[in-house]
């Protein structure tokens, strides 16, 4: 199995060097112009897939009882979200995948895997996540995923024609990865094979404070229950499509000293209390 190559980084130095080097790379292959890579920090290297909350259910392994199960907990979420007026306007709208961006924010689990346009924070997240084991020091390396959501794109949905267009979210194309509908209790025939088999990388609504600061985009998940660092092989994708970061776990609490001096702290990137007051217990020694 081809696996996605991997970068090893000691110092924030070198991160951004590597950021850059793959920045500049992916921009050969758009000669009128890219937007940037996309990346998603994770605290253990090896161990975690990049595989979306819903398909990580402990019992149900179906395509179709996952889609059922997101269709009842994405009702179950709008009926009894009335009395928080914060979302009234998200649910109000009448479109599912906009309603899925916010469970997803708020921890519901969905078909959507999180990353960010901005290389820092996804560090942050990288090394802020890992938790050192009682004995002390880390299990695994921690990483950063490098995502290049053009050439995804251009693989993921390439009978659609789609060209070098870049992240979706025109109606037709997110109509295909919408929650599945139901009748009578039951899934509507037509809902499973309109859907996508494969990822498609996708421009979210910035519908939360949290998602606008720590510059939230996603990757939205059809009927291929594989993770993406399995479906890179499987459905041969280029090899500048997803690429990782790795940071050794020895390297961990000086790389985050360094990032929270340098300005990327839990209150930028968590812009509400919670960012304030996980600031505050860090500053003071506490942890976790």
């Amino acid at each position: 199995m081809a696996k996605p190559i991997e970068i090893q980084v000691n110092s924030i130095a070198e991160f951004a060097a590597s950021v850059e080097n793959l920045l500049v790379d992916a921009s050969k292959n758009y000669p009128e112009g890219y937007a940037g890579n996309w990346y998603r920090g994770v605290a253990k290297a090896k161990s975690h897939s990049l595989t979306p909350s819903l398909y990580r259910h402990p019992t149900i392994k179906k395509i179709e009882e996952f889609l059922i199960l997101e269709r009842r907990m994405l009702e179950e979420f709008n009926r009894q979200n009335v009395l928080h007026s914060s979302s009234r306007s998200v649910v109000d709208d009448g479109v599912d995948l906009h309603t899925l961006f916010y469970m997803q924010h708020y921890g519901v689990p969905t078909r959507l895997l999180d990353w960010t346009s901005n290389p820092f924070i996804a560090m942050y997240f990288a090394l802020s996540s890992a938790r050192p084991e009682s004995k002390g020091g880390y299990s695994e390396d921690a990483a950063v995923w490098v995502l290049d959501p053009v050439a995804w794109n251009n693989v993921a949905l390439a009978h659609q024609t789609y060209g070098n267009a870049g992240p979706i979210f025109d109606k037709v194309v997110s109509n295909s990865y919408s929650p599945v509908k139901m009748t009578r209790n039951q899934m509507d025939p037509n809902s499973l094979p309109a859907m996508e088999e494969r990822p498609a990388t996708i421009l979210g609504v910035a519908n939360n404070p949290r998602i606008f600061a720590q510059k939230g985009v996603f990757t939205v998940f059809g009927k291929d229950m594989n993770a993406m660092d399995v479906q890179f092989d499987k459905h041969k994708f280029q090899p500048h499509c997803l690429q990782k970061l790795i940071i050794p776990k020895g390297r961990i609490d000086d790389l985050l000293k360094t990032l929270l001096q340098i300005g990327y702290t839990d209150s930028v990137t968590y812009p509400d209390l919670q960012g304030l007051v996980m600031e505050i217990k860090r500053s003071k020694g506490f942890t976790g």
